[in-house]
C-alpha cells in the first residue's frame, strides 16, 4: 500500500537531501508540506512537486489523505508532534532527536502505542551500505571478539556555526538543549553501537564547554563501555574538519576500518568513495561501496512497518535509549564521574 506522508519542515536539510530522496521512494507519496511561512512553503511545494501547503500542524492533521508525517522540524516540537499526530491516528517519522529529554520521549511512546501508531526516529546512517556490510562481518564473527572501537565525526567547513538564538534555533536552548554531543554526537555513539550489535551500558565525557546548563560544548570524547564488554570512544567535533576515517573496529582476529561515510557531515577524501579495509594476518583488502540514500530506504522501511511488515528501522525504544546516553553523558561531564545509562532509562514502559 502506497503511504502518504506530510514534512514538517521545509529547511535546509529536507530541500538538499530527505526530499530528493522520498521522491524517489517506493510507495511513497509526498502530498503535502507545512511551513509557517506560507511563501517559503508554497517555493518549496513548487520546487519538489508537493500538492498542498499548510501553516499549521492542524491543518496538516485534518488531511484525511495523510497517513504519516516526517518531521524534519527544531528538536524542541518533537514531542508535541508527536503526540498530535498519534491523537489523529497519523504515523510518525521523527528526525532524530525523537526528544528533548528521556521524559518526554517516553509521553510520546506511550500516546503512539495508545493509539495504535508507528512512531520511528531517523538515524539514517543505519542504511549505508559500507555500514551495513561491517556490521554483517561483525555479527558473523569475521573479525572475532570486537575488544575497541572508535568513531569520528567533525563537521565540515561548510556546515553552518551556531549562531544567536534569534538568527539559529539550534542555539536555543529550547529548540536543543546540548552541544555537539548532543547534536553529532548522538550519530556517533549510535552508529557505533548499531555495527557491533552492543548496547551502550556505561559512559564519560570530555569536553571543552565553559558552561554546563545547558552544555555549549564545540568537541567532545566520549568513553564508552558497551554490553559485551568492547570499550569505544565516540568523538565529535566544530573545530577538526578534516578527518576522513569515522571507524576503526579491532577484533581478535581483523579489523575492519571504513572511510568516506558520514560523508554529508564531514565531506571526504580525494576520493569519496565510502570503503571497507580489512586487516588481519593474510593483510589488507579494502572494498568500494555506492553512497547509499540512506533517507529514503528510510522511508521505506517504515512505509512497510505501516504496512505491518516489521518496525522501523530505528523504533521509539531505541530512540528513547540514544536519548538516556546522552542525559548520561552529560551527567557524566557535571559531576566528573562515569554514569551508568540504566539509571536515566524509565523503570516501566
Amino acid at each position: 500500500m502506497t503511504i502518504r506522508w506530510a514534512l514538517l519542515g521545509p529547511g535546509r536539510h529536507a530541500d538538499r537531501f530527505v526530499v530528493p530522496q522520498m521522491k524517489r521512494a517506493g510507495d511513497t507519496e509526498l502530498i503535502a508540506v507545512m511551513s509557517r511561512d506560507r511563501t517559503r512553503g508554497e517555493a518549496f511545494a513548487q520546487k519538489h512537486e508537493i500538492a498542498s501547503v499548510y501553516t499549521s500542524l492542524a491543518e496538516v492533521l485534518r488531511d484525511r489523505h495523510v497517513d504519516a508525517i516526517y518531521d524534519a522540524t527544531p528538536d524542541g516540537l518533537h514531542v508535541q508532534h508527536a503526540i498530535a499526530s498519534a491523537a489523529a491516528g497519523k504515523h510518525a517519522l521523527i528526525e532524530k532527536p525523537l526528544a528533548m529529554s528521556v521524559r518526554e520521549c517516553v509521553d510520546a511512546i506511550v500516546a503512539c502505542r495508545t493509539r495504535g501508531v508507528k512512531l520511528g526516529v531517523v538515524f539514517n546512517q543505519r542504511h549505508e551500505a559500507v555500514h551495513q556490510e561491517a556490521r554483517r562481518m561483525i555479527l558473523q564473527g569475521e573479525i572475532g571478539e570486537v575488544k575497541l572501537v572508535y568513531v569520528q565525526i567533525p563537521l565540515r567547513l561548510t556546515m553552518p556555526r551556531p549562531a544567536s538564538p534569534t538568527t539559529n534555533w539550534r542555539a536555543d536552548p529550547k529548540m536543543r538543549y546540548g552541544g555537539i554531543a548532543l547534536s553529532i554526537g548522538d550519530h556517533a555513539h549510535d552508529t557505533l553501537a548499531y555495527l557491533i550489535g552492543q548496547q551502550i551500558e556505561e559512559v564519560s565525557i570530555f569536553t571543552d564547554a565553559s558552561r554546563d546548563d545547558p552544555p555549549n560544548d564545540q568537541v567532545c570524547g566520549m568513553v564508552l563501555k558497551l554490553s559485551k564488554g568492547t570499550i569505544g570512544y565516540a568523538a565529535a567535533s566544530f573545530a577538526t574538519p578534516f578527518a576522513r576515517r569515522p571507524f576503526e573496529i579491532h577484533g581478535t582476529i581483523g579489523t575492519l576500518i571504513i572511510e568516506n561515510s558520514f560523508a554529508y557531515l564531514t565531506g571526504a577524501g580525494e576520493d569519496p568513495t565510502p570503503s571497507l579495509i580489512l586487516v588481519n594476518e593474510t593483510g589488507a583488502a579494502a572494498r568500494r561501496f555506492a553512497a547509499s540514500e540512506c533517507f529514503r530506504l528510510e522511508v521505506e522501511q517504515f512505509n512497510r512497518a505501516i504496512n505491518g511488515q516489521g518496525e522501523p528501522t530505528t523504533p521509539a525504544h531505541e530512540g528513547l535509549r540514544i536519548l538516556a546516553v546522552g542525559e548520561a553523558l552529560y551527567n557524566a561531564m557535571r559531576t566528573n564521574r562515569v554514569a551508568r545509562v540504566a539509571e536515566f532509562l524509565p523503570k516501566e514502559l
